[in-house]
């Protein structure tokens, strides 16, 4: 299930990591960590960050109607800790009710039509699920 491209980074989740996030215990709401690098460009001769954007309003009514909502989206300008090769383009946060809402998403067919978009916009990626470790209300 993994979607490589010859020497660039991770598009898709491994079979082992959808396992892990639907195996999780925590049902509480779950914030997705973002990390993107776009293509310069994508097949269709357009930036990946355009396509990426177009991914971004076809998914925005999906997001909408299961209840989850972007938090957050930044444009990277520096690495001030760490390698240039940890560069990302853009750290996006999306908070969804619970992991069972995103993988439910996920497996939506409407989902799956417009995910092609994201897959074309990205050279690499990472998507990290976080559990907030503040008391309710904070």
């Amino acid at each position: 299930m993994q979607k490589k491209r010859a020497a660039m980074g991770s598009i898709q989740p491994t079979g082992k990591q959808i396992q892990e996030l639907a195996g999780s215990a925590d049902e509480g709401p779950v914030v997705m960590v973002n990390m993107l690098r776009f293509r310069e460009k994508t097949d269709a001769g357009e930036t990946g960050r355009a396509a990426y954007e177009r991914y971004g309003r076809a998914v925005a009514p999906i997001l909408n109607e299961i209840g989850a909502k972007v938090l957050w989206l930044g444009a990277v300008r520096q690495v001030f800790i760490g390698a240039e090769k940890d560069r990302w383009d853009e750290v996006l946060l999306v908070e969804y009710p619970s992991r069972k809402a995103f993988l439910s998403m996920i497996s939506r067919p409407d989902y799956k039509k417009i995910h092609k978009y994201r897959e074309d916009a990205l050279e690499d990626s990472a998507l990290l699920a976080t559990s907030s470790l503040l008391p309710p209300g904070r």
